[in-house]
């Protein structure tokens, strides 16, 4: 359980920024990764075991493969990550943006842990034939179910609103900005004070840190060139932090 409760609060977190269910994400990584222990959970923080390289890093592999339904065993270069928080943001954005052919599409907002896992199966995601079975095993045998946002939940239906419409829940695309925030978000990335990802996403204290100390340094730079006034410029901003601080 110790594996669960440490990646629970991510899984949590992808729901309600992706809208994909925390259970499945807790599922995929219990099978990946056999609960935390396998060489690419360790070495690589990759979660998922999704191939190629995360900001020109990897890490190379002996894998199973199917192929015409046998299992091969092949080497592969599989992402490595710094943290495995950013394996799971990396799935995420793979199940939101999809390809194309909008193959994960469906996985996305999907409420029902069964037809999700099937999704994953379908979109091509795993050539384990059995795959979507295994995660649905997973998902009840450790009452994953339990950890799923209760406002991303199916509606249940029963003979007190069998003939009262109820409201469809939509998972917001947090790839679009909203209109309303189009030209600050605009001037803030240009400005670099974001990178221009995810600006419906939720913000962490960590990002929120970058971001504030982005516009304190700037305001250093700005006031650099009154040289005479520098130093007493810097102690009293220093004085206001920490007065906010201690407020």
């Amino acid at each position: 359980m110790s594996f669960i409760n440490e990646i629970t609060p991510y899984a949590q977190r992808i729901q309600n920024d992706y809208g994909i269910l925390a259970s499945l994400i807790i599922a995929q990584a219990i099978l990946e990764l056999n609960w935390g222990r396998s060489t690419l959970a360790v070495k690589g923080k990759n979660i998922f075991g999704i191939k190629g390289e995360y900001k020109g890093q990897s890490i190379i592999l002996e894998t199973t493969e199917y192929v015409n339904g046998k299992p091969v065993k092949v080497d592969k270069a599989f992402r490595k990550y710094p943290t495995w928080f950013e394996s799971m943001v990396d799935l995420a954005n793979l199940y939101n943006t999809g390809d194309s052919r909008g193959r994960y599409k469906k996985i996305i907002g999907e409420t029902d842990y069964k037809k999700a896992a099937q999704e994953v199966k379908n979109s091509g995601y795993a050539t384990d034939p059995n795959y979507a079975n295994k995660i649905i095993e997973i998902i009840e045998s450790n009452e994953l179910t339990k950890y799923d946002s209760t406002e991303l939940s199916s509606i249940r239906v029963d003979s007190k609103n069998l003939n009262k419409e109820v409201p469809i829940v939509t998972v917001r695309d947090i790839n679009k900005v909203s209109t309303w925030a189009e030209k600050d978000w605009k001037e803030a990335t240009s400005n670099g004070y974001y990178d221009g990802t995810r600006p419906g996403a939720n913000l962490t204290r960590e990002e929120s840190a970058i971001v504030v100390n982005r516009l304190r340094n700037n305001f250093l730079k700005l006031i650099a060139e009154n040289k005479e006034d520098i130093q007493r410029l810097e102690t009293r901003l220093q004085e206001i932090e920490k007065q906010n601080h201690l407020a």
